[in-house]
């Protein structure tokens, strides 16, 4: 889950914004979590008070608190999320660095630059060590997210396949399934007993994927359909060209 906020006090801009995002997540499978600010002071607020958003899309000229303003005072509660000023005044662009911002996109924004950006962020997201965790043999251990290729069902066990190892555990796929839809990275269930790493796919054909190991796994039969769509969804939205 992409937790995301939009901060601006045009509410045409913000419907704009918001409706754009929506759509390009869509096509990149990443499920999203949008909140709508309408000026910096509630934002900064917000945050102050313990929300915390992965990516926030921020105007600078806004009444109440301008959004440099607002920005100094989410980082002092967040230096991590990716500010990402969305502005009709280059002017600001100096003045912003001291808050590190991601990007600085000049209005009108085009859906094709939206959408790069997007894809842009979702990506150095990605690059972070996100990890698995889960207990075996009464130990406690962890895979960092980017490094798995697939998980496997085997009866009551879970085989978690990297390039380097082939790490086991008890439990259900359904269950990690359900779990890895918080992730920032997507997983496909190719078959009820693969779910499988969509990074880590080095070729795809109607009924199998191939992963980075050499491995084949079969696509099931219902799922042919939905996992061939996904996936040229997915290839489409990644590498658009400029």
């Amino acid at each position: 889950m992409l937790n995301i906020a939009i901060c601006d006090d045009d509410i045409q801009i913000t419907g704009k914004i918001e409706g754009l995002l929506q759509d390009i997540a869509k096509r990149n499978f990443v499920d999203t979590e949008i909140e709508v600010f309408w000026n910096g002071k509630n934002l900064a607020d917000a945050i102050a008070a313990g929300e915390r958003y992965d990516v926030i899309y921020l105007d600078i000229e806004m009444d109440k608190e301008d959004g440099i303003s607002a920005a100094r005072r989410i980082r002092a509660y967040d230096k991590n999320v990716r500010i990402i000023y969305v502005t009709s005044h280059e002017s600001y662009m100096r003045e912003s660095f001291e808050v590190r911002p991601f990007q600085f996109l000049v209005k009108p924004v085009t859906d094709k630059i939206m959408e790069k950006c997007f894809k842009s962020v979702y990506e150095d997201i990605n690059s972070e060590d996100f990890y698995f965790r889960y207990s075996y043999q009464r130990m406690n251990h962890k895979v960092p997210i980017k490094d798995i290729l697939y998980f496997e069902s085997n009866k009551r066990k879970i085989f978690i396949v990297t390039e380097q190892e082939i790490l086991e555990l008890y439990g259900k796929l359904n269950e990690i399934e359900e779990t890895l839809k918080t992730c920032k990275i997507s997983f496909l269930r190719v078959h009820q007993s693969f779910l499988v790493n969509y990074k880590h796919i080095s070729g795809q054909s109607y009924d199998s994927v191939v992963m980075d190991n050499g491995q084949k796994i079969s696509i099931s039969e219902d799922r042919r359909k939905i996992i061939s769509e996904q996936y040229c969804s997915m290839e489409d939205t990644f590498y658009v060209d400029e």
